[in-house]
C-alpha cells in the first residue's frame, strides 16, 4: 500500500492525523496535510487549508480521512472524482498488524466492554495491546508482534472503513445517535454492519439477542459464528440478574464481585465473556479477572456514599438511550435523585418520559436542555421536576433539599451532549465529582 514512497493525504490533524503522519514517514512517504488548525508539532509535511483545490495539491496517490472529516467536505468529493483512493486510519493500520483483531462498537456501552475485554484477555495473553476510539489510535502499535489487539470502533471510523475482515466483532447495542452524521438509522446502523466479518467462517461475531432481527444477517450471507447474549434460555450467555451469574455455553460465572453498577453493564460483561471465550481464555480466568475490574471514570461510576446515600457520575450519557441504559437496573420504588440535560440530540423524548413516570424520581434539568424539555418533562413530573441553569446550581440546590428526603440514589446521567458548557463529557465527569465532594 506504501511502496514506492507515494503522496499521501492526511485529512485533518489532531491526534489520530499526527500518530499518521508519524507512521507515513516511517516509509518514506510524501506527507499533505489537509487541516483548519495547523499544528506546529507536526513536521515533514507540506500543510493545506481545508479550502485547498485539488489543483492546488497536485498529485494525490492515496488520501487518508480522519473520522471527525464530514464526508460531504468538497475535498473529498474531488478526490472521489479522481478515483483516489480514501481510507481510514483503522483501515490503513489494519493492512499492517499481524495479529488477530477484536473490535467492538455500538451506540452505548462500548469504551466499558472494550476496557473489560481487554482487562480479562491481557491476563491469558500478555502481548494484547487496547486502542481505537479508546486510548490511543490503532497505527500507533499496528507494527507490533501482538497476539491481540483489541479495538473500540466507533461509526464514524467504520463509515470511513471497508469491511476490516476482524477475527472477532460486536455490536452491542443500536439507538439513535448521530443522525446529524448519518442522516438517518438505516445509514447509522450500515456503519455498524462494516464492523462484521462475512465471509470468514472462522471469525465469531457477538450481539444483543434483542438486535438480530434489526442486523438481518441471513442478507448479508453472514458465514461466521454468531455468539448472543440475552436474558432468553436460547441465548449463548444468558443473564440472570436475580441469580448474579451469566450462563455460557462454557460455564457459569457468578456476577457477585463484579464492581460495575446496572443491568446495562452485565449485557456489557456478558458480550466480554463471549469475546474473551472466542479468543481463547479460560472460563476460569475469566471469572478471576471479573472481580477486579475498576471501571472507567464517568460511566455509572459510583463516586461516592454519603449517610447512606450513594452517588452515580454517568456523564459519560450523551444520549437518552445510554441514560435509559443505565437506569435499567433501577427498581421503580427506589426513591432517586436524577441530574439530566446539557446540549440536547435530535431524539424522541417519550421514552425519556415514559421511564421517569416509573421511576420515584426527583429530576433536576439543566444546560441548554432545559429550553427544550422543560414543557414536556413537567407534564409528567408536575413539581417533582426543578430546572436549574448549570451543574452547580443543581448540586447545590440537591444539598439544600437532601436532607428533607429519603433517597437512595443520586444519578448524574446528562442523556445529552456536553458542549453546550464543556470541553467533553470529561470534563462534565469531572466538575461533578468535584461539586460533589465539595458540598457533600
Amino acid at each position: 500500500l506504501l511502496n514506492n514512497s507515494p503522496k499521501v493525504l492526511v485529512i485533518a490533524g489532531g491526534i489520530t492525523g499526527k500518530s499518521v503522519v508519524e507512521f507515513l514517514k516511517k516509509f518514506g512517504c510524501e506527507i499533505m496535510l489537509v487541516d483548519g488548525k495547523p499544528d506546529n508539532s507536526i513536521t515533514g509535511i507540506s500543510y493545506f487549508p481545508e479550502t485547498v483545490s485539488l489543483a492546488e495539491l497536485g498529485q494525490v496517490d492515496l488520501a487518508i480521512k480522519s473520522p471527525g472529516f464530514k464526508p460531504t467536505h468538497p475535498i473529498l468529493i474531488a478526490l472521489k472524482s479522481q478515483n483516489v483512493p480514501i481510507i481510514s486510519e483503522i483501515g490503513l493500520a489494519r493492512e499492517f498488524f499481524k495479529g488477530k483483531i477484536i473490535g467492538i462498537t455500538g451506540t452505548d456501552g462500548k469504551s466499558t466492554t472494550t476496557a473489560l475485554t481487554y482487562h480479562i484477555i491481557k491476563n491469558s495473553f500478555p502481548k494484547t495491546k487496547m486502542g481505537g476510539n479508546i486510548g490511543v489510535p490503532f497505527i500507533e502499535f499496528c507494527l507490533e508482534d501482538l497476539d491481540f489487539a483489541v479495538l473500540e470502533l466507533s461509526s464514524y471510523q467504520l463509515e470511513d472503513s471497508d469491511f476490516l475482515s476482524l477475527n472477532i466483532s460486536s455490536i452491542l447495542n443500536i439507538a439513535t445517535d448521530h443522525l446529524e452524521r448519518h442522516g438517518t438509522m438505516d445509514k447509522y446502523l450500515e456503519a455498524k454492519k462494516r464492523i462484521i466479518n462475512l465471509e470468514n467462517k472462522d471469525s465469531v461475531f457477538v450481539t444483543n439477542k434483542r438486535l438480530i432481527d434489526k442486523l438481518n444477517l441471513e442478507a448479508l450471507n453472514f458465514k461466521g459464528k454468531l455468539e448472543l447474549f440475552g436474558e432468553t434460555t436460547d441465548s449463548t450467555a444468558r443473564i440472570s440478574q436475580e441469580e448474579s451469574k451469566i450462563y455460557s455455553q462454557r460455564f457459569i460465572y457468578s456476577t457477585k464481585e463484579f464492581p460495575l453498577e446496572g443491568k446495562h453493564n452485565l449485557e456489557n460483561l456478558a458480550a466480554s465473556i463471549l469475546l474473551c471465550e472466542a479468543a481463547g481464555c479460560l472460563p476460569e480466568d475469566i471469572q478471576k479477572a471479573i472481580s477486579n475490574f475498576e471501571g472507567l471514570l464517568f460511566r455509572f461510576q459510583k463516586i461516592k456514599e454519603w449517610n447512606g446515600v450513594i452517588f452515580i457520575n454517568d456523564s459519560k450519557s450523551t444520549n437518552i438511550h445510554s441514560m435509559l441504559s443505565g437506569l435499567s437496573g433501577i427498581k421503580s420504588n427506589t426513591p432517586i435523585i436524577l441530574i439530566i440535560g446539557g446540549k440536547q440530540k435530535n431524539e424522541e423524548l417519550s421514552p425519556l418520559t415514559n421511564r421517569l413516570k416509573e421511576l420515584n424520581a426527583e429530576v433536576y434539568l439543566i444546560g441548554e436542555a432545559r429550553l427544550h424539555w422543560e414543557k414536556e418533562l413537567s407534564l409528567c413530573l408536575h413539581d417533582r421536576l426543578h430546572v436549574l441553569e448549570n451543574l452547580n446550581e443543581a448540586v447545590k440546590a440537591i444539598r439544600e433539599n437532601v436532607s428533607k428526603s429519603n433517597f437512595e440514589m443520586i444519578i448524574f446521567s446528562p442523556a445529552c451532549a456536553s458542549f453546550d458548557q464543556y470541553k467533553n463529557f470529561e470534563e462534565r465527569g469531572k466538575h461533578f465529582t468535584d461539586l460533589v465532594n465539595e458540598y457533600f
